[in-house]
């Protein structure tokens, strides 16, 4: 009887195994399928150090998701510090492997009426090497499969595609730090020259002035003899001896 059970049991069991088989190879697949994306950032070397060499970014999907599972595999000079969900009632809780250089998360999201989300879906903070410069650029890649290699897939609640995610890889790049001008002494402006101009007499009115002439007086006649001595100009003596003679001279002719 109990060999019976047991048979029964192990039947059942196997029957189980072959019909989930079933069910899982009957899901659809979305003929565009759904890919895994990684962020890139790029900081300067001051930037990353005031973060405390600490850098997050983004992981999103390509399409509507329900659940997916995923791996990020660290470049060299990055190690782990955490992820989380970026979607609110979403889970997505990490493990890492011992070097701590990949990081393994399933993530699902389950609302009532079922909904799918999209876009940025979990965010991942990593460590740069503090030996990072100027230039330097971390590589960080992910895709569908866990530590063993073993693939993942991906689910839509809604529609009920289901498949194999693709991947994606993103960077952190360090840049120069900008160089700041050389401080130059203020330039003033350039005075103008004061010109000195020379000072504009007021213009004057001009004023006509008449220039009253004097009128001739008379000579007014002397009542007085010359004195003796006193000197007739020449020609008053010639003139007056030419009258004297003339006046002598009619005299005559009339006697």
């Amino acid at each position: 009887m109990k060999t019976t059970l047991k048979k029964t049991m192990a039947a059942l069991s196997a029957a189980a195994v072959v019909a989930a088989s079933a069910a899982v190879m009957a899901v659809p697949t979305s003929a565009a399928g759904v890919s895994l994306t990684m962020g890139s950032k790029t900081l300067t070397l001051a930037e990353l150090k005031a973060a405390n060499y600490q850098v997050t970014l983004p992981i999103g999907v390509t399409d509507s998701i329900n659940s997916v599972g995923f791996g990020v595999t660290l470049g060299e000079g990055l190690t782990y510090v955490d992820l989380e969900a970026s979607v609110k009632k979403a889970t997505c809780l990490a493990a890492t492997n011992d070097a701590g250089n990949f990081v393994f998360a399933p993530f699902a999201y389950a609302t009532v009426p079922l909904k799918a989300v999209s876009g940025q879906i979990a965010a991942i903070t990593v460590e740069v090497s503090k030996d990072a410069k100027a230039g330097d650029t971390f590589t960080l890649s992910i895709d569908g499969k866990d530590s063993d290699g073993v693939e993942t897939s991906y689910k839509n609640g809604e529609t009920g595609d289901s498949g194999v995610p693709g991947g994606g890889a993103g960077t952190i790049t360090i840049a120069e730090d900008p160089t700041e001008a050389p401080t130059e002494a203020p330039t003033e402006a350039p005075t103008e020259a004061a010109t000195t101009a020379a000072p504009t007499a007021t213009p004057v009115a001009a004023t006509t002035t008449t220039a009253k002439v004097a009128t001739p007086t008379k000579p007014a006649k002397s009542t007085s003899s010359p004195k003796t001595g006193d000197a007739l100009p020449v020609a008053g003596v010639a003139v007056a001896v030419a009258v004297i003679g003339g006046v002598a001279l009619v005299a005559k002719k009339r006697k």
